[in-house]
């Protein structure tokens, strides 16, 4: 919903909004771990997001895959010129740490809509965030099968040095997910 007035869009999001761990449970998407401290994807759905991603491979991600996700015309989608992957859809610039973070984004949107049809309800910007919170519960790389683990480094950007934390795929560098030490603080 990226039509009308701020205020329409902020009560749209507030009364469609999810309890992400509840959504994703009454789905059978997550289930707690053995130790019941954490969540992890479900065998089932792992393996049908698996057979997702492979499809989504094959195909490649086009402006569709992205209108679809995010709600938008497919004539309001682009891909703006940035050194890493990146949409535009709208005046929202979104991107990701690497294609196959996008393509198991994609791969995963695909899913949760054939599983409900209470997805497209979840405000767009909740669905950004779920979907990059899923995918730090990969065991192991859906690309190549090899370990997940997460890191920290210093990196120079515009403002000075920061601490950037981020998950990966420790065999084929595929990095899923990225985010500063200060996005973790204001959480």
């Amino acid at each position: 919903m990226s039509n009308g007035s701020a205020a329409e869009r902020i009560k749209y999001r507030q009364e469609n909004a999810v309890d992400p761990e509840e959504f994703l449970l009454d789905l059978g998407i997550v289930e707690l771990t053995e130790d019941g401290e954490n969540l992890q994807f479900t065998v089932e759905f792992a393996d049908r997001l698996e057979e997702q991603l492979e499809q989504v491979r094959a195909d490649g991600v086009d402006t569709d895959d992205i209108a679809t996700m995010f709600g938008a015309d497919e004539s309001d989608v682009s891909v703006p010129d940035r050194s890493y992957t990146a949409y535009k859809t709208d005046y929202m610039v979104r991107s990701w740490p690497s294609e196959g973070a996008l393509q198991l984004d994609v791969a995963t949107d695909r899913e949760l809509r054939a599983e409900t049809d209470q997805w497209d309800d979840v405000p767009v910007r909740q669905r950004y965030r779920l979907l990059q919170s899923l995918r730090s519960f990969l065991d192991e790389c859906l690309f190549c099968s090899g370990p997940i683990s997460s890191t920290d480094r210093t990196v120079e950007s515009c403002c000075g040095d920061m601490t950037v934390f981020a998950v990966g795929c420790d065999d084929c560098d595929r990095r899923f997910l990225e985010f500063s030490a200060d996005a973790i603080a204001e959480s």
